[in-house]
């Protein structure tokens, strides 16, 4: 007589897992958002106060989406695997966060939340998962402010580079113009280059834009390198160019005048101008690529990751 087999557990559905897991991701970024509550409370107040760091509002829906495009797919997905060395780090920024707020060095307590989460993402995945989703996890970077102690290093430097480029610029086109500091003297119209237009701002701005650029559009690695090390000049260019624009309003039209329509003007078009700049610079380095070259797939990996294969080169 045979006995009856004992009916096993089901197999979860495909979709039954995938709730699971968004179950537990979820519940793993309320953890996140509580323990770093306060942290991001002060950092919201930062971009709603502070026009230098408004993008910080798009930070986090940026790595949402990044995550979600350098996520491994298919085979590679079944290989991850949890890293017990991800709760071990976790474990030493939790006592590391503790002892810098002790200490009283509360922008770096706040900075631990970018480790934190690369260590979540080890915990989840392993190693393999921390390479492949690892520019989202350092994206998060462009949701703090310049350390104090750098600001105060790079602002005047900064500052006096924009107010000699812009006389200097002035002077090429013909303007009779005396920098005398950070004040530039036009007409009769004094003009002063303030510390908030030393071109940090831009600075901070165009590197988190160009960095989501060359994270989430296929191109060749050594495009995305002569992008990111454009971004100071970009930054810079564009600063003197608003530094100039204003010191001609201000000749044009008189300092109250021109104050009130180029100071602002200027300042909302610096941005679309850093991109048209910068889309210039990549059309430039892709007419650079001979044929041989662009019929070679530039960056399978991102396009994989979307779910498209690449087709091979035609014969």
């Amino acid at each position: 007589m045979s006995r009856a087999s004992t009916p096993g557990p089901e197999p979860a559905t495909p979709v039954a897992a995938l709730a699971a897991r968004l179950v537990a991701v979820a519940a793993v970024l309320a953890v996140l958002a509580w323990a770093y509550k306060t942290e991001l409370l002060e950092l919201a107040a930062l971009w709603s106060r502070d026009p230098n760091y408004s993008h910080g509002y798009l930070v986090i829906p940026i790595v949402g989406f990044m995550f979600w495009w350098l996520w491994p797919r298919g085979a590679e997905a079944d290989r991850l695997r949890p890293c017990p060395w991800g709760w071990a780090l976790l474990a030493g920024l939790v006592a590391v966060r503790f002892a810098l707020l002790r200490g009283g060095h509360y922008w770096l307590e706040g900075f631990t939340l970018v480790p934190t989460v690369g260590a979540l993402v080890l915990a989840y995945g392993g190693w393999r998962l921390l390479w492949r989703t690892w520019p989202a996890v350092a994206f998060l970077v462009f949701m703090f402010s310049v350390p104090p102690t750098i600001n105060s290093q790079v602002s005047l430097p900064l500052q006096r580079v924009a107010s000699i480029a812009s006389a200097g610029l002035m002077r090429l086109l013909g303007f009779w113009v005396m920098d005398e500091g950070n004040v530039l003297v036009i007409g009769g119209e004094k003009l002063e280059v303030a510390a908030a237009c030393n071109g940090l701002a831009m600075l901070m701005s165009l590197a988190a834009t160009i960095s989501a650029f060359v994270i989430l559009v296929p191109m060749a690695n050594w495009k995305r390198v002569a992008l990111l090390l454009s971004v100071v000049p970009v930054a810079l260019l564009c600063n003197i160019l608003r530094i100039a624009g204003t010191a001609y309003a201000y000749h044009l039209l008189g300092s109250k005048r021109g104050q009130e329509l180029a100071h602002d003007v200027a300042g909302w078009l610096m941005m679309p101008l850093a991109l048209v700049i910068v889309l210039l610079e990549l059309a430039w380095l892709s007419w650079l690529v001979t044929e041989d070259e662009a019929a070679e797939p530039v960056s399978p990996t991102l396009m994989t990751t979307a779910g498209i294969r690449p087709s091979p080169p035609r014969r």
